[in-house]
C-alpha cells in the first residue's frame, strides 16, 4: 500500500516536473515562411514549348501562334503547373489492361471467379 502511494506520488511529480520544461510558442507565420522558394518561370520558353506541342498535335503553325498569343501569363503559368503535376508515361488504358490480364489469370488458375465465361484449370 505504501509502495503504491510512493510510486503514484513519484509519477505525478515527474509529470509535473517535466511539464515545466516544455514550452510552446505561438505566433503569426507568413506565407513566405511556409512556401518554399519557387523558381522563376520563364514564360517565353513555356510559350514556345506550348507552340511546339500544338504543332506536334496537328495544329497549323500560324494557328498555334495565335492561340498561344491569346493566352494570358496566368493561363500559361497554370498550364505549366498542370503539366508538371501530370504523371509521366502511358495512359490509364495500359493499367486497366494489366489489371484485366491479372484477373483473367487468377480466374484460369481458380483463385477467383470473376468472369463466368472462364473455366478454371483442374
Amino acid at each position: 500500500m505504501m509502495n503504491q502511494r510512493v510510486l503514484t506520488f513519484l509519477s505525478v511529480s515527474i509529470f509535473i516536473f517535466l511539464g515545466f520544461f516544455q514550452t510552446a510558442n505561438a505566433g503569426m507565420v507568413g506565407t513566405q515562411q511556409l512556401l518554399p522558394a519557387m523558381p522563376s518561370l520563364n514564360l517565353e520558353q513555356v510559350r514556345q514549348d506550348i507552340k511546339v506541342q500544338l504543332v506536334d498535335l496537328g495544329v497549323e503553325q500560324q494557328q498555334a501562334e495565335i492561340r498561344v498569343a491569346a493566352m494570358t501569363d496566368a493561363q500559361i503559368s497554370e498550364l505549366n503547373h498542370k503539366l508538371a503535376d501530370l504523371p509521366a508515361g502511358a495512359s490509364a488504358s495500359g493499367t486497366l489492361l494489366a489489371v484485366f490480364i491479372v484477373l483473367v489469370i487468377t480466374d484460369v488458375i481458380g483463385a477467383t471467379d470473376i468472369f463466368p465465361f472462364i473455366k478454371p484449370v483442374q
